[in-house]
This record gives structure tokens, sequence and C-alpha cells, in this order.
């Protein structure tokens, strides 16, 4: 009697699983040892998500080769794909994934009210309809946890990775949802470290827009992000002060120094609300005064108390003066995430980056097989290699790559769009 066919994705997802147990790796099989971020199965395709970063070239390579045949074994599959866990990093600096824009807040200056921006920025543009995320980069003394209410702690994935604490929606990781003990002393490479660990490895789930709340000052953990991380714009925020304005400015000639767009500056806790405000003036020269780069003028924030508490805020509804104001601060700052976020690479495109060489190369010929030879590829690599390859191993099969185009998408990799009609006429019904 044979075993009867599973019919639907779930059941197919499970068989593969059961196949994928009894492969052996290091000293167990890839589910037991966390090998595999994910498995899905959608109309006869299975994708392992697999990550390769704990394993050496030879070992990556013969897993890719045992999980396909064990996917090609289980009745429902009829293509397997490999794909790699950090598939979207990019192979220098500080990597981050799952998050389409990531903007900076920043000053030099401690106690212009930065981090309750950041906090209150986060809930309008949530209240936008954008799905948020927020960085708590202070690592000295974190406070966007108590701003958002956000509750620790952090948990991992089976492969080590930290998710993010979900705060209303909003999600947020900040070393306070990690660290029991009291302050520490961070210093250059263990700045780096935890910051790689915590921003850079964090699973963000399809964020529209991350946050990252810079410490005061021109340190560490500021270089680390403004010189590695891929941001792709900034905010300035000071007080209408002489010491708030010289401190961001040099906040500001920071991020230009590294080619990282300044959105605007900030005046905050400027004298125009209702309230009595600690500052004179209402900030509207602090642009002029701090840089020359903004791309966008923004009006000043007035000292407005209700901002203390930005999960009490109504920002979609207008409110106080403060409330009004970062309404204002995040629409500019959606329209400027709408005008530069966003993957370029098509949907549909298969995603090589991060894989073994060979597991690259056998991919991308299988890719053309089960498209009939007519597909998009992402790669990390030479582009020219990969279809100096591919166009080897099509010829061995009496094939002929007929049109190759090169797309060059900056830190997301290169797009290949490759075709072959002799695939597509062989796999024709004589």
């Amino acid at each position: 009697m044979t075993e009867e066919t599973p019919r639907s994705d779930d059941e197919i997802k499970r068989a593969v699983v059961d196949r994928t147990r009894e492969v052996r790796v290091a000293d167990g099989d890839p589910v037991g040892e966390q090998l595999l971020e994910d498995v899905s199965v959608e109309d006869g395709v299975v994708t392992f998500t697999v990550v390769f970063d704990r394993l050496n070239r030879r070992l990556s390579e013969r897993l890719s080769d045992q999980l396909r045949g064990a996917g090609l074994a289980t009745e429902g599959i009829d293509h397997v794909r490999i794909e790699a866990a950090d598939a979207e990093a990019p192979e220098s600096g500080l990597p981050v994934t799952g998050v389409d824009s990531l903007i900076a807040i920043g000053s030099a200056k401690g106690g212009v009210g930065k981090t309750t921006i950041t906090a209150a920025l986060a809930r309008a543009l949530d209240a936008s309809g954008l799905d948020v995320a927020v960085f708590d980069a202070n690592v000295y003394a974190p406070d966007i946890p108590d701003l958002l209410n956000a509750e620790g702690p952090v948990q991992n994935t089976p492969s080590g990775r930290p998710q993010p604490v979900d705060a209303d929606g909003i999600e947020v990781v900040s070393l306070d949802l990690i660290a029991e003990d009291g302050p520490v002393a961070w210093r250059g490479a263990m700045v780096h470290d935890v910051l790689k660990d915590l921003l850079g490895d964090a699973t963000w789930d399809d964020r529209d827009v991350l946050l990252v709340d810079l410490p005061p000052g021109i340190g560490d953990a500021v270089y680390t992000i403004v010189q590695q991380a891929p941001l792709d714009g900034a905010l300035l925020v000071s007080t209408p002060t002489d010491a708030g304005v010289r401190a961001t400015e040099r906040t500001g000639a920071l991020f230009t120094a590294n080619d990282v767009e300044t959105i605007g500056v900030v005046p905050n806790m400027t004298a125009m609300g209702t309230e009595p405000s600690p500052y004179d003036g209402d900030g509207r020269e602090l642009e002029d005064a701090i840089t020359e780069d903004a791309t966008a003028s923004i009006d000043p924030v007035p000292f407005d108390p209700a901002l203390r508490t930005p999960t009490a805020c109504s920002f979609a509804e207008g409110g106080s003066s403060g409330e009004r104001a970062i309404a204002d601060l995040g629409e500019t700052v959606a329209s400027f995430v709408a005008g530069r976020g966003g993957s370029r690479a098509p949907e549909a495109a298969v995603d090589l980056r991060g894989l073994p060489p060979a597991t690259c190369r056998r991919q991308a010929v299988t890719e053309l097989a089960a498209a009939d030879g007519d597909v998009s590829l992402l790669c990390r690599h030479d582009p020219e290699e990969l279809i100096d390859s591919t166009e080897s191993a099509l010829a061995a099969d009496g094939n002929q790559l007929e049109r190759s185009d090169v797309t060059d998408l900056g830190q997301e990799g290169w797009l290949l769009e490759l075709e072959t009609e002799s695939l597509a006429r062989s796999a024709s019904p004589a």
C-alpha cells in the first residue's frame, strides 16, 4: 500500500521537515542544530532559509545538496529553493534587514529632547499607517522602552537572532530590554559588537521605517552607526540655545561627511506653545545656523508636557500644539520615506544573496529550468561570474543563454534578468 500524497501545503511542509530531520549535519540534523530559519511550501515549491554563517563553506555546500535531495524526495515537491537567512545583509559595515528606510535622529547635545522626539515621531508615523520600528542606540542610558511602554525581555529566534519587542504595533529593540545588570562602561569594539548584535541581527519584520535614537555626543556608538549602518536619512534635534546649536552642528557635519542625507532640523521645546518654555525664542533660525544641507524645513516643536507621555498622545487627531507639530513632522518623514525608501528589486526576483558559491550557481540554473527559461535573480558577488557559470552549465545540457541584463542596485546587490529560449522549448510537449 502506497503512502497517501499530502494534499495541503501544510501537510507537504510537515513531510518535508520530517525528511529534513533525516539529514545528518554536525552532531544532529538541520532542525535540531537550528540551521533552518524557516521552511515554507507553496504550489509545489519548498524554500529552505538556511543559517549559513554558522558553517564553513564545505559544510554549507553539503547541507544545501542534502536539503535539495530531501525536498525533491518528498511527494508534492517539484522545486527546491535555497535562501540564506541573512540574504539582505551587505557583506560589510553594519547590515540591517527587514526594513525599507533607516532614519537616524541625533544631536551631540544631551537634554534637547531627542529621545522624546523619536518616541513621539514613532507613534505619529504608526498612526499614519506605516509599519514602524525603533532602535535605542543609547547603550549608556536607554530610555526608549519607558517612553513607548515596551516590556522585555527580548527573545531570540532558534538561530539566536534577537526578536524585537512589540509595543502597541511598534517594534522596539533596546539594551534596556536585555541587560539586567547596572550600567556598563561600553567602549570601542564592545559598542560595535552590541550594535551589530541588536541592530544588525534583529529580525525586523517588514518595517516601512526604522528610527534610530542616537546617544548624545559623537562617540563610538554614533560613529559606528553613521559610518557603517545603511542610513537613508537623518533628523537633527536642537533646543533654541547657543550650546544646542553648536553641538548639533557637529552632528550635522558628521552626517554630511558620511553622505547621510539630512531630512531637516527639529527645533524642540521652543517658546511657541501655550505652556511656558524653559528656553527663549521660536527656533525658526536654527536650521540656517546648524546646516545648509537640510532637504526640508521643519516647523518648531513647542514645549509641551504632553509629549513626555507619547503613548497617551493623539497624533492622528491633532490635540495639543506639541502633538500637532509632531504630526506635521511625521508627514515630512513619511514623504521622505516614500520617495527614498524601499527595495528596488522586483518582488518576484529569486534571492541568491548570501548563498555559498556552488549553491548559488546551481540555484540559478534550476530557477531557469523551473521558470521555463525566464527569471530574475538577486546576487551579491560579481554578476558576470554568475552569468558565465550559468552559461557553461546550460551549454553542458545543450542549451544557450539568450539574454542577460544586469542592474546595479547599490547596497542591495545586483539584479540579473536571464532568459533562455532553448529551455522553454525543451519544456514544451513535442
